[in-house]
């Protein structure tokens, strides 16, 4: 009796552990492409974010952004995207059961360091966001001064400007003799 008992007790703590475990995993999960970028200050570039309903019924508006973090040593920080992306957050309307969605998130690289990027997506059928894992962005530094350039108009400018000066400071005096 009590073995049978003991396996019966047994038997119900499963099914409540898998029960729970079930419940547990979210409605939908959200994965950003790609992994991991390596690219220069001034580069443009493109992520990519997959939102996958994993239920049986459609999830509707869904809001997803993509948020940035320096994690450079000694400059830990959340980013402010204001400068660096134009597309902050996408709704999205529905989400059909067993369907997935993508959204853009294009990005223009204003500063050198180690970041790591992300996307969150909030359903409101949920209790708490979900988030992707991270995608590992380094940008270098790149100096895009050319004194080949800058040398000649930071010369030749003011000895054009002086010699236009010149000219007519001539011109005149010669038309008041």
């Amino acid at each position: 009796m009590k073995r049978a008992t003991v396996f019966l007790l047994m038997i119900l703590l499963a099914i409540a552990v898998s029960y729970t475990s079930a419940s547990a995993i979210s409605r939908i999960t959200v994965s950003i492409n790609p992994p991991s970028i390596q690219a220069n200050m001034g580069d443009k570039i493109i992520y990519a974010g997959t939102i996958t309903n994993n239920s049986d019924k459609a999830a509707d508006n869904v809001i997803a952004y993509i948020s940035l973090a320096n994690v450079t040593q000694g400059k830990e920080s959340p980013m402010d995207l204001e400068d660096w992306s134009a597309n902050k957050a996408i709704k999205v309307d529905t989400i059909p059961p067993h369907g997935t969605y993508e959204g853009k998130w294009p990005m223009r690289l204003i500063d050198s360091g180690s970041y790591v990027a992300y996307i969150t997506a909030v359903d409101k059928n949920d209790n708490a966001p979900i988030s992707s894992t991270l995608s590992h962005l380094e940008i270098q530094r790149v100096i895009r001064l050319n004194p080949n350039n800058v040398l000649p108009i930071a010369l030749g400018e003011p000895i054009l400007i002086g010699t236009v000066f010149l000219f007519i400071s001539i011109k005149r005096r010669r038309k008041n003799k």
